[in-house]
């Protein structure tokens, strides 16, 4: 869920409008109280910058992440498994 330690992280790290971060932080709590899970690598719902919710799923855990997420974890962890319980994605 998004706190709000959270939201001031996201505010100070987006080139955006203040009122536009708001909004998009809105969605995210909406998405979060409708049942949609968050990403477990970024901790958002809609992701940040292609707005699109988590849909590659972990066979194993269940867990869902973003595309965008998945592939910056897979480079800097210089291996392709996930990102909580590190069985092969």
């Amino acid at each position: 869920m998004l706190f709000p330690s959270q939201l001031t992280t996201m505010l100070s790290h987006r080139n955006t409008a203040l009122h536009h971060s708001l909004a998009f932080w809105k969605q995210n709590v909406e998405k979060k109280f409708k049942g949609l899970e968050e990403c477990y690598i970024c901790y958002y719902v809609i992701h940040s910058q292609s707005h699109q919710l988590p849909k590659l799923l972990c066979r194993t855990c269940k867990k869902k992440f973003h595309s965008a997420c998945l592939y910056k974890w897979f480079n800097s962890s210089n291996n392709s498994t996930c990102p909580l319980c590190r069985s092969l994605f």
